[in-house]
């Protein structure tokens, strides 16, 4: 019998820039999550349908479909509505974080952020937010 704590939580990281993937893959890994990338809203929402991800780490601006974009393709979709969704922004949080509740996201974190600031966070949607 397998418990809900032993079950390694997936996590999808959607977002075009290679140093921010690898430093939250990095991150994460360590804390034991199975950690999965795509580099742009396109392949992020494939990899969501395929992965049903626990979170999505989700980049606002990407070329092509950006991260509001991807979000309301997601969150159309029955299977993948409730999956939590936090944004990330280059940005100030400013305008950024307003349009991305409404979009419905349930966080927002700046670039660059520290590294138990994304633990903290990760471990909390993450013990509240609990999908079947």
């Amino acid at each position: 019998m397998t418990t809900d704590s032993t079950i390694k939580k997936s996590i999808l990281i959607i977002d075009d820039d290679e140093v921010i993937t690898s430093l939250i893959d990095t991150i994460l890994t360590k804390e034991g999550y199975e950690v999965h990338i795509a580099n742009n809203g396109v392949d992020g929402l494939k990899m969501a349908m395929e992965v049903k991800p626990n979170l999505i780490f989700m980049d606002i601006t990407m070329p092509g479909q950006d991260g509001y974009e991807t979000t309301e393709s997601i969150k159309s979709r029955q299977e993948l509505f409730e999956i939590p969704i936090v944004f990330l922004s280059g940005q100030s949080e400013g305008e950024d974080n307003g349009k991305a509740f409404a979009k419905g996201g349930v966080s927002f974190i700046c670039k660059p952020f520290a590294n138990q600031q994304l633990i903290s966070l990760t471990k909390l949607i993450l013990e509240t937010v609990h999908i079947d």
